[in-house]
């Protein structure tokens, strides 16, 4: 039995264009697995970004807390050294104070 030439020409037309699609399909899964590759880096990109940003602003925050620790901290050491030194002179005072009152608790020098 022969086949006629235009059922060969069909058949290999068919077979040529399901070769094609296949093809392509292989060919394209690569393509797709770029496309995502390329889709995920950018994602990836955008959230570095984001970070980044919340990175800096973290910094910020936190130099300003120090700031104000430290500003806190000297007041609090001048406001300290003043009270003593205060403390210091009330104590010389009331022993002044009480020395007047009482001249047998610190008797005159004799010479």
């Amino acid at each position: 039995m022969s086949l006629d030439p235009a059922w060969i020409a069909l058949i290999g037309t068919l077979c040529g264009g399901a070769g094609l699609k296949v093809m392509e399909h292989y060919l394209g899964k690569s393509k797709v697995k770029i496309d995502e590759a390329t889709k995920l880096r950018d994602e990836l990109r955008v959230e570095i970004t984001s970070q980044r940003e919340e990175i800096k602003a973290l910094e910020h925050e936190v130099d300003k807390w120090r700031n104000d620790y430290y500003d806190l901290r000297d007041k609090y050491t001048t406001l300290n050294t003043e009270y003593l030194i205060a403390l210091e002179k009330l104590k010389q005072e009331v022993e002044a104070a009480t020395r007047k009152a009482d001249p047998a608790i610190d008797p005159p020098p004799q010479v």
